[in-house]
């Protein structure tokens, strides 16, 4: 599994951060969120990531090339009930879409947000990232996931 610099720390130079920059709502008008950057990543995040990367990560993960099928299971079955109706595994969230299971995750601060969603019973994987405040990455990966056909 090749990953193109999944969690890779950003560096920070004199005007800013190198690459794209997010943008998050300030009252009414929108400003680059750089001032709100970590330095590396977290155990609460800050993790910097390409959809590419996240779709490796999802194949691999449906493949059994991380985890074995037992602690695959393990991981991503849900445990806890959550308000929205689904249930929260290991760092996944699992829910039924259409009468069909999925699991991911997903979660942002001001001016990024990104979300992964695998439906392994209907081979169907979402991968969303934005460049804005949450929740514009869940709102695209909802209205996708709500229109793919049950397979």
């Amino acid at each position: 599994m090749h990953l193109h610099g999944v969690a890779a720390p950003r560096e920070r130079d004199g005007e800013g951060t190198r690459g794209n920059n997010g943008y998050m709502k300030v009252y009414s008008s929108w400003r680059p969120y750089t001032g709100t950057l970590p330095y590396r990543g977290t155990s609460a995040g800050g993790g910097y990531s390409t959809v590419e990367d996240l779709l490796t990560f999802a194949n691999a993960l449906e493949a059994h090339k991380v985890l074995d099928v037992h602690y695959t299971e393990l991981l991503t079955t849900g445990k806890v009930d959550t308000p929205g109706g689904g249930k929260y595994a290991y760092g996944f969230g699992e829910q039924l879409r259409g009468g069909v299971r999925c699991f991911g995750h997903g979660g942002g601060a001001p001016g990024m947000n990104g979300d992964l969603e695998i439906c392994p019973q209907s081979h169907y994987t979402v991968v969303v990232l934005a460049n804005m405040d949450p929740p514009a990455a869940q709102r695209i990966a909802d209205f996708i996931e709500n229109r793919l056909p049950e397979r």
